[in-house]
């Protein structure tokens, strides 16, 4: 990945994915092709680099550009999991649901 400095601003090259968490409370992501699945404790979120799973408390979507594949989140963030299987949050989720 390479970030290039304009003046205060840093832009990334289209296609790398990056995970920015300000003090637990907003969440910014890059690469980001489909969200799943959302409610306030979870999100479900394909990636340029696998499926990221968040999980926290009052989880909402505060900004999502589709077209760029970018997302903010605010609330609690608490967990950040990674899972390169294409069907492994799906897995995850049915499992929970029937054992």
């Amino acid at each position: 990945m390479t970030l290039h400095q304009e003046s205060n601003r840093y832009t990334i090259t289209s296609g790398d994915h990056l995970v920015t968490v300000r003090n637990r409370k907003r969440m910014d992501v890059t690469s980001v092709k489909e969200i799943e699945r959302f409610d306030q404790e979870e999100f479900y979120v394909k990636t340029g680099q696998g499926n990221l799973l968040i999980r926290g408390e009052e989880l909402k979507i505060v900004h999502l550009d589709v077209d760029k594949g970018l997302l903010t989140l605010e609330g609690n963030v608490k967990q950040l999991q990674y899972d390169d299987d294409e069907n492994g949050l799906t897995k995850g989720f049915l499992h929970k649901l029937f054992g």
